[in-house]
């Protein structure tokens, strides 16, 4: 009878894990095949992510964030929710961006703290409003999260002149015994919404009088039905035209440059809108070396240096025309001196078509700077006066 009973025993407790066994068995996914599961002694499965590539942790939801997708310009921008899980107060101790780039704004309640990006990139901040006052900054080591607390981090990245992909992260560093380290990642990509070609139109050595030509092919790949609505006004130096191309969506614009005015800066650069995306822009730069009417050298300033004190010094500048003009210099006159002028000294010569404008510091000038402008007043047609401007000291 004991024996008996003894034997009953021991079928039971070799029956009992085969029925936990069983239980615990997954189920067949939908061709009918069983789908693996690492189970942990005494620890129920549990169900799988529904979005692994959103990241996730205890605190996060989400720790991989996509912003979207930007044409050269502008900031992309996304918000990750977090929670203390725990039961006791954690503190975030420090809080790290991965580039200059990114920046986070972290709200906790009704705390607002700041994680700057550049120029003084990964310093936290608090940030307290006061009605009616501009905001009071507090630069703080870390955040205390309370159990139970929720808030979020905004993130940002800079995206400006950015046409390709583009990741940063911000790592947090707490004390939480389970959490210790998290790490939120996102990115944006970048592209081109309009192609210009060339990028920039060099049009060389030019003279002020000419007129040089260029034209440019621009498309908009990812709108092919685009067109050019209108464009910022460029002066007198440029007249531009655009028309559709004859295949293809592209446009061509065609423009001419010059003649320019004798104190213009070589090229500019043109602004064109479209109708793309709310009136999206996009500019063309022109580069030319414009040879003005005439040359300044060594140019329109002269450095003087140490002047020895009863010595005098003489500097000249050359002026010469490229228009074949007989360059004659009407009145030379001082402005802005930090001396009297009686010991500054001006005068003029000829050396066949260049005209030399002579500048002498007197060997009586007292010490001190010696700084002002001379004034050149010319009999050009085109550039009726210049400034020479100096500066040295005397001791």
């Amino acid at each position: 009878m004991m024996h008996r009973r003894f034997l009953g025993l021991l079928v039971s407790a070799l029956f009992v894990p085969t029925v936990f066994a069983q239980e615990t068995k997954p189920a067949p996914d939908a061709q009918g095949k069983p789908t693996e599961v690492k189970v942990a002694p005494g620890v129920a499965p549990q169900p799988a992510r529904g979005n692994p590539a959103a990241g996730g942790n205890s605190w996060f939801p989400e720790t991989n964030k996509d912003l979207g997708t930007f044409f050269g310009q502008g900031e992309a921008v996304g918000v990750f929710k977090f929670k203390n899980p725990g039961t006791k107060v954690v503190n975030w101790r420090s809080l790290t961006p991965s580039c200059q780039c990114a920046r986070a704004t972290i709200r906790v309640g009704t705390r607002v703290y700041e994680l700057t990006g550049k120029p003084n990139p990964g310093q936290l901040m608090r940030i307290t409003k006061v009605q009616g006052q501009p905001d009071q900054t507090e630069r703080v080591q870390q955040i205390a999260i309370e159990a139970g607390e929720e808030g979020e981090i905004e993130v940002h990245l800079d995206m400006n002149g950015i046409t390709t992909a583009k990741q940063a992260s911000v790592d947090i560093h707490t004390d939480d015994e389970v959490q210790a380290h998290m790490r939120l990642n996102f990115h944006a990509t970048g592209t081109q919404l309009f192609v210009v070609s060339p990028q920039e139109v060099n049009l060389n050595k030019m003279t002020w009088a000419e007129t040089k030509e260029f034209e440019v092919t621009v498309t908009s790949p990812r709108h092919p039905n685009w067109k050019i609505t209108r464009m910022d006004d460029a002066g007198k130096v440029f007249d531009v035209k655009w028309e559709k191309a004859p295949a293809g969506d592209a446009w061509i614009i065609k423009g001419k440059y010059g003649p320019v005015n004798a104190e213009s800066v070589g090229g500019g650069v043109l602004k064109f809108y479209s109708d793309v995306q709310g009136e999206s822009a996009f500019t063309v730069r022109v580069t030319a070396m414009v040879q003005g009417p005439l040359e300044m050298k060594p140019g329109g300033f002269l450095t003087l240096g140490l002047i020895r004190k009863g010595t005098s010094l003489k500097k000249e500048v050359v002026f010469e025309p490229n228009d074949g003009s007989n360059l004659e210099a009407t009145s030379l006159t001082f402005e802005k001196a930090t001396i009297n002028t009686e010991f500054l000294i001006a005068t003029t010569r000829k050396d066949g078509n260049k005209l030399i404008v002579e500048l002498t510091i007197s060997d009586k000038a007292p010490s001190g700077l010696v700084k002002g402008d001379l004034v050149v007043k010319l009999n050009h047609p085109q550039v009726g006066e210049k400034r020479i401007m100096f500066n040295g000291f005397v001791r």
